[in-house]
Parts: C-alpha cells; sequence; structure tokens
C-alpha cells in the first residue's frame, strides 16, 4: 500500500495543533515525507504535532530515529510531538521502540491534542445515552488478530478489545455491554475479580461472561464458572495459531452455540 501524508490543522493560534495523518507503510522514503511534513509545520509557527498512526499498516526500523529527530526540533521550537491510533504489529513496535520523553503516544485524538495543550469539545456523558449493546473481548493482541475479530460477526454487534481488566471494566460502566469474550491466559485472581464485580453489580449482572482458552485451562474454567462465569469454550491453538481449519470451525461453533443457549436464558430471566 503507497504511503499517503495528509496534514490539518486543529484549533487556532497558540491552540493549534498540526494533525498529520499517516496512510500506509511508513517505510524509508515515507520518513523523508514525514520529515518534510512536520518541518513545513514547524515553518508555518506550529510546533505541536501529533502523528495519526490510525491507518498506518507498517513502520519500518529506521523510521522511529526520524521521529525522535522531529520530536527533538518540535521541542527545540518550544513545542512538542505525539503519537497516536497505532493498533496492532504498529503499536507493539512504538511501545517497544519509541522514546516517551520525545514522542509519547496516546489512544486517541482526543487524548493526544489534550496533551499537547489543545482545546476539546466536552464529551458527552455517555453513560446516559442510548448506545447499541457490544462484545467485550479481553485479551492478547495476537489472540484478538485470530481470533476476537470474527465475534463481532456472530451477532452484529460492535466488538471493543482490551487488553487490562480495570480499562474493560470502566468501559463496561458507560456502555452497554452484551457480553465478554475472556481469554483464560490472564491471570486467574483479575479474571475472578472482573467476574465478582460484574456480579454484584446490579446494572452489570445480566452481562454474559464467555471464558476461552486451551483444554488445560478447563480446571480453570470450572472455577470461575462457579464465580459467575457462564461458559467455557476451547479452543486448540499452537501458540497464538489455530491448529487447523477444522479446529477452528470447532471452536466458533461451540462459541456460537454458547450465546445462543445465553440469549435464551436472557430471554427467560
Amino acid at each position: 500500500m503507497a504511503l499517503e501524508i495528509r496534514r490539518r490543522r486543529v484549533g487556532s493560534g497558540d491552540k493549534a495543533i498540526e494533525i498529520i495523518d499517516v496512510v500506509g507503510r511508513l517505510d524509508t522514503p515515507g520518513g523523508a515525507q514525514l520529515r518534510s511534513s512536520v518541518q513545513d509545520a514547524l515553518k508555518e509557527g506550529t510546533p505541536r504535532v501529533a502523528l495519526n498512526l490510525a491507518d498506518t499498516k507498517e513502520i519500518h526500523k529506521e523510521i522511529v530515529g526520524t521521529v525522535h529527530s522531529l520530536g527533538r526540533a518540535c521541542q527545540r521550537a518550544d513545542g512538542k510531538l505525539v503519537m497516536f491510533g497505532a493498533d496492532g504489529d504498529v503499536l507493539e513496535y512504538v511501545k517497544t521502540f519509541a522514546d516517551k520523553e520525545l514522542a509519547p503516544w496516546f489512544d486517541t485524538e482526543r487524548d493526544a491534542i489534550l496533551a499537547l495543550g489543545g482545546e476539546v469539545e466536552p464529551e458527552e456523558d455517555i453513560s446516559q445515552t442510548d448506545l447499541p449493546t457490544v462484545i467485550i473481548a479481553l485479551g492478547s493482541d495476537k489472540l484478538f488478530r485470530k481470533v476476537f475479530w470474527k465475534l463481532g460477526k456472530m451477532g452484529g454487534m460492535p466488538l471493543a478489545k482490551f487488553d487490562t481488566i480495570d480499562a474493560a471494566l470502566d468501559f463496561i460502566g458507560k456502555r452497554k455491554v452484551h457480553s465478554i469474550v475472556l481469554d483464560l491466559n490472564i491471570d486467574l485472581h483479575e479474571g475472578a475479580r472482573l467476574i465478582r464485580l460484574i456480579r454484584t453489580t446490579p446494572s452489570m449482572r445480566k452481562v454474559g461472561i464467555f471464558l476461552i482458552g486451551p483444554p488445560s485451562k478447563k480446571s480453570t474454567g470450572k472455577a470461575l464458572i462457579q464465580e459467575g462465569a457462564n461458559y467455557f469454550i476451547p479452543y486448540k491453538f499452537d501458540g497464538e495459531e489455530i491448529l487447523s481449519k477444522l479446529d477452528g470451525k470447532t471452536f466458533f461453533h461451540e462459541l456460537k452455540a454458547a450465546y445462543g443457549r445465553f440469549g435464551k436464558s436472557r430471554e427467560n430471566s
């Protein structure tokens, strides 16, 4: 995918922030384009810059040095450079190699703008809005790519993926959540804490809790069902890879069947 770099400005005056949307593969030639875009913003008097990596498909090793150099240039101009929106392999690369002092990263554009001292519209109180139900996925990025993304196709519900239980709990308290799919490679005590909190909070009690993991985690699944989880569905993986297409189909068939049973139990409750 060819690289495309777009510039846009948020705010005005001393509150202005340059957003640079990086779309495609960020390789060595792309690094030259990125440097040119940031330098143009500095020449125009906008030293606060946010790199949007939401649509960046790949990032090469040498680009991190370029980003750090641009971060120093922004600091010399009394500004700052930040990144936001990265996910998957790009996010893991940023986490591993980027310097938070020179180029910190954030989840959303809103967070990045606030970190740069910009102005944003007040957030709506989403706890009071009528939002669609969502499925929560808790597990690794690799498992998300292999399994979790397919969950949205099962019931047509949007999917929200989290790495930590505390982040998921904060989200659950604000959204209408249909169910949680929990990878049992997380800490058992943390999983039990999550389930107990859900089952003892009146507004969350009807949330479905589906546990997934290799067959070796069956005893863990049983223990968490005693805490209030609904089902344990085993998968046969080699690391993060489903061993065969047949194993994959079997897993998703069993998970879909568990969702069906849960839906009927909700209707009867």
